[in-house]
C-alpha cells in the first residue's frame, strides 16, 4: 500500500526523479564511530541534494524493493526517507561513506530555482594572525577564499561567480554585532562594481593548537590537535544588509613538524587530516549557500534606458530567457534624523517583458503601450 501511495505522489507532483550516488565524510571524535557515520551520511545526503540541482521535496530510497519509514529532515521543505549505504571507509581520524539515493526534485515549489544569482567573494580575514605561525599559514585566508570560489563556480545552475576580490578592504563584519552600520553603502558599492546580488565574506576565527584534552598547547607535542573555525557572512548587495551568517568548525591532528613551512596550496596540506577537515567544512559552506539561495528570485538593476528599452544586468548565465516578465521598483531612499539611509522601493504597475537576451545582460520592454515614468539607472527589475 505504501509503495502504491509513493508512486501516486511521484506521478502527481511535477517533479524530476533520479538515482544519485553521493559521498560524505566526517571526523571521528573521541572514538565515536557511530556519530561520525551519522554525520557522514548527513553530509552525503546534502551532496545528493546539491547534485539534484533543485529544491528537493523528498528523497525516497528502496531497500529490497520496499519503502522504509526512516526519515531525515534537513530543511522544512526537504524530506529524506531512506538510502542505500554502498561503501564505508576509515582513514586515520575521518570516516567516509558512499550511498545511493532516489531524489525527487520538485521544481514547482521553487520559483527561483531555475535562475542563478550573482555572488562575489571578498578575501577572508584571519582573526588571529599569530595562530598561523605554526606551519606559516599566513596565506590560508586567501587560499580558502579561492577554494570556495571554485566550488561555487561549479554550481552554475545556482550561482554566477565572475570574480573574487583578493584585496584587504578593511572590512570586519564582526563589528556588526556591536551595532556598526557603516558597511551598508560600502556593500552596495561593491555589489554594483562587481555586478553581484550577493557578497560573501568570511573570518577564520580559530586555528589554535591544543593537546588531546582540548587544552591550549603550552609545549610542542607530536601530532597536536589543530582547531578550525570559520564564520561566514552573507550580504544582500542591493540593500547592503547582512542577511545570513553561519559558523563552521572542526578539528584534526596537525601532522607537520613544528618548524615546517606548509604550502596551503599544495597537496601535502590538503591530503593531511587537517586539510581534509578544512575541505569538508568548505563543502558544507557551498551546500548551505546553495540551499539558502536556490529558491530566491534574482533581482536585476537597470543599467540604461533607451526609449522604451530597459537594459538590465542579468542574462543567459543567470537563466534569463525571452518572455520572462519583470516589474520595476523605483528607488526612493531617504536619510533619517540620525543620518542612516532608509531603503524604500516604489513598485510600478506596468509589467515588463524580456525581448532580447545576451550572456550577462538583457533588454526589457513594456508589456503594454504605457511604460512607467521616470525609470532611472539603478532602479530594480523584480522577476514576477
Amino acid at each position: 500500500m505504501k509503495l502504491w501511495l509513493a508512486l501516486f505522489l511521484l506521478l502527481a507532483w511535477p517533479a524530476q526523479a533520479q538515482w544519485i550516488v553521493a559521498q560524505g565524510s566526517a571526523p571521528i571524535v573521541d572514538s565515536d564511530v557511530d556519530l561520525a557515520r551519522e554525520q557522514a551520511v548527513q553530509d552525503a545526503l546534502r551532496q545528493a541534494m546539491l547534485q539534484a540541482g533543485a529544491s528537493v521535496s523528498s528523497i525516497q530510497g528502496l531497500s529490497n524493493g520496499a519503502l522504509t519509514k526512516d526519515q531525515f529532515q534537513i530543511r522544512s521543505n526537504s524530506e529524506i526517507r531512506q538510502y542505500n549505504l554502498l561503501e564505508e571507509a576509515r582513514h586515520n581520524d575521518r570516516l567516509s561513506v558512499k550511498l545511493r539515493a532516489y531524489v525527487v526534485a520538485e521544481r514547482s515549489r521553487c520559483l527561483g530555482g531555475q535562475y542563478a544569482k550573482g555572488i562575489t567573494l571578498i578575501r577572508f580575514r584571519l582573526a588571529e594572525p599569530d595562530q598561523a605561525s605554526y606551519g606559516q599559514l599566513y596565506d590560508i585566508n586567501r587560499e580558502l577564499t579561492r577554494q570556495l570560489f571554485n566550488r561555487l563556480g561549479l554550481l552554475r545552475q545556482n550561482f554566477v561567480t565572475r570574480r573574487w576580490l583578493d584585496a584587504n578592504l578593511g572590512l570586519d563584519p564582526r563589528r556588526l554585532e556591536f551595532g556598526e552600520s557603516g558597511y551598508v553603502r560600502q556593500m552596495q558599492s561593491l555589489a554594483a562594481d562587481t555586478d553581484s546580488q550577493y557578497l560573501l565574506f568570511g573570518v577564520i576565527e580559530d586555528m589554535s593548537l591544543r593537546d588531546a584534552d582540548g587544552n591550549t598547547l603550552t609545549r610542542w607535542l607530536k601530532d597536536p590537535v589543530r582547531q578550525f573555525a570559520l564564520q561566514i557572512y552573507l550580504f544582500d548587495g542591493l540593500t547592503g544588509e547582512l542577511v545570513d551568517q553561519g559558523r563552521y568548525q572542526s578539528s584534526a591532528t596537525w601532522p607537520f613538524d613544528k618548524q615546517e613551512q606548509v604550502d596551503v596550496g599544495g597537496q601535502p596540506f590538503w591530503r593531511s587530516s587537517y586539510g581534509r577537515e578544512v575541505s569538508a567544512q568548505l563543502d558544507k559552506v557551498a551546500v548551505d549557500l546553495q540551499m539558502k539561495l536556490q529558491c530566491t528570485k534574482p533581482i536585476a538593476r537597470i543599467l540604461r534606458v533607451d526609449g522604451d528599452q530597459y537594459h538590465i544586468n542579468l542574462g543567459k548565465r543567470h537563466g534569463i530567457k525571452v518572455g520572462d516578465r519583470f516589474y520595476i521598483e523605483q528607488k526612493a531612499n531617504f536619510n533619517d534624523e540620525q543620518g542612516h539611509e532608509r531603503i524604500i522601493r516604489n513598485p510600478t504597475m506596468t509589467s515588463m517583458e524580456v525581448k532580447r537576451v545576451y550572456n550577462n545582460n538583457a533588454i526589457l520592454m513594456p508589456g503594454s503601450r504605457y511604460a512607467p515614468a521616470n525609470i532611472q539607472p539603478n532602479d530594480l527589475a523584480i522577476l514576477e
